[in-house]
């Protein structure tokens, strides 16, 4: 008889399990494009001023956040948010589309991050202070710790 109720017991828990794994993973943020170590695509602008498309999915967005990709410096861990075009995020087809700035040297780590509103607040001051400077960034030391929903790439720009 305890045979199988254990047996049943440890079918719910395993069923359990991987209902949580199975609702998770459509949680997680994903970037789609580019791929993995592949050159920047679809490039728009003129002169030093390139911007190049970002896609990604995401199974819900939570209430209160929005997705925002970050370029960062791999040995420095420094980042920048990409806030001159703002991602939007296809509930119906759970995909997203952003840009990023693609002048700073020949590979970049892009950084797609789940923002709750204090990280929102944080990227928007970093754009308007940045504005204000004649459109010189101080990178921030750190991608904020509350962004724990993330995926990032590594791609070259041509």
């Amino acid at each position: 008889m305890y045979g199988i109720v254990e047996g049943v017991a440890g079918h719910a828990i395993w069923g359990s399990i991987m209902a949580f794994c199975r609702r998770m993973t459509g949680r997680r943020i994903q970037i789609t494009h580019p791929r993995p170590q592949a050159a920047l695509t679809d490039p728009e602008g003129t002169g030093p001023w390139h911007h190049y498309p970002v896609r990604g999915t995401l199974g819900r967005l939570p209430a209160n956040h929005e997705i925002w990709l970050l370029t960062e410096d791999e040995v420095t861990g420094r980042v920048w948010p990409q806030g001159f075009f703002r991602v939007q995020f296809d509930p119906h087809l759970k995909t997203w589309m952003g840009k990023i700035n693609g002048t700073s040297g020949p590979q970049v780590k892009i950084t797609a991050v789940l923002a709750p509103p204090t990280s929102q607040d944080f990227f928007r001051y970093f754009q308007k202070v940045g504005g204000l400077r004649g459109h010189e960034y101080e990178p921030l030391n750190r991608i904020p710790v509350e962004c724990t929903n993330r995926a990032s790439v590594q791609s070259r720009i041509p």
